[in-house]
């Protein structure tokens, strides 16, 4: 029913007969820490030869990496997965980043050329649950071996996910809080190591990329990038067994969409948040947190990188920011859920010019 134009719902639950029974309602069709951690762990199976992959492994061929970004409060795993192409695979690693990347028996992924990062997260407000349920369908479809789409995709980005933010509050059965009671997704300007690990790592692994996953002028476009021994662009068939490519049918729409968003014509409206916040005025937070752009094209390698740990002095100059279009970040996409907005819906970076909105 309506009650002062708020929506009222009614229901008779009736309890189990038996002591001890343990009864939950659920806000939203539920999904579990445990279930993640189960389709993880089926996934790690399904890609376990990615272990063994180097630059001279077939192109399209899916590259997935599971790691350990850090554990929360109440010691859950908050999981970092990486999922690109082999186009641009180097030798070298990523860098363990400052407190975060516990497990030194797991290797950082490997380091990419040509590629930006596309950063996509979910269930910071843990009883949200639709947003796990739009996080497993993209991360189904980006896996997906001979689909055309997420071939191309793969080529174009590094995708960097984090399946759950807040996994204390998923397990807590807390509806926007961890375990503090503390709302996560406030805490993004000034994340505390200690008490909030999973936006500081997100921030952290953000902000590496933003800096270190540049694609420089003259770097190969993989998207139409044709290997030596093959004659067309895309591979229908299973691309982790070397077999001849065929040529996938790519309509007009698509082949205009995908020259749109090449890396030559993106403009500033392309880029989400991070890119942004990066040009904070406040040159303390760029100190804090933005490399000079001189060390820019610093190469990544197996050691550890934080960034610059104290505020620059007044009298130094601020280090100059790295515009949005040059980012190495492409997108930062938060998935949520709304208790009453309807259907799908996104909110955005605010510009003043309808077409930059768009």
């Amino acid at each position: 029913q309506m009650v002062e134009t708020q929506f009222v719902l009614s229901f008779v639950h009736r309890f189990l007969e038996y002591r001890g029974a343990t009864t939950y309602f659920a806000f939203c069709y539920p999904f579990s820490y445990t279930e993640c951690q189960d389709m993880l762990a089926q996934l790690d199976g399904r890609f376990q030869d990615c272990r063994h992959m180097s630059p001279s492994s077939p192109l399209d061929s899916v590259y997935y990496h599971r790691e350990l970004l850090c554990r929360s409060l109440d010691n859950l795993r908050v999981d970092l997965l990486t999922i690109t192409s082999c186009h641009g695979m180097q030798e070298k690693r990523e860098p363990r980043l400052d407190k975060l990347f516990p497990d030194t028996s797991t290797p950082r992924p490997r380091c990419f050329t040509g590629k930006k990062v596309f950063f996509l997260s979910s269930r910071v407000h843990p009883g949200e649950t639709p947003s796990s349920f739009v996080f497993n369908g993209f991360l189904d479809f980006i896996l997906r071996e001979e689909d055309p789409r997420a071939q191309m995709l793969r080529r174009m980005f590094v995708f960097k996910l984090i399946p759950m933010l807040n996994p204390d509050g998923v397990v807590r059965g807390h509806y926007r809080t961890d375990s503090r009671g503390v709302n996560l997704n406030r805490q993004y300007l000034q994340p505390d190591a200690e008490l909030h690990p999973a936006v500081y790592g997100a921030k952290a692994v953000l902000l590496y990329h933003h800096i270190h996953s540049r694609v420089l002028p003259g770097s190969p476009d993989w998207r139409t990038f044709v290997s030596p021994l093959s004659t067309s662009l895309l591979s229908i068939k299973s691309p982790n067994s070397p077999i001849p490519p065929v040529e996938a049918a790519l309509s007009e729409l698509d082949k205009t969409n995908n020259l749109r968003n090449s890396p030559s014509t993106w403009r500033a409206s392309s880029h989400s948040c991070p890119a942004q916040e990066a040009q904070l005025a406040d040159s303390t937070e760029q100190g804090t947190w933005i490399l000079p752009s001189s060390h820019s094209s610093e190469h990544c390698e197996e050691g550890s990188w934080s960034p610059p740990p104290a505020p620059v002095p007044e009298a130094a100059e601020p280090p100059e920011p790295i515009a949005p279009k040059d980012s190495g970040l492409a997108y930062y996409v938060d998935l949520h859920g709304h208790a009453s907005k309807r259907g799908c819906f996104m909110y955005g970076n605010n510009f003043s010019d309808e077409n930059d909105q768009v």
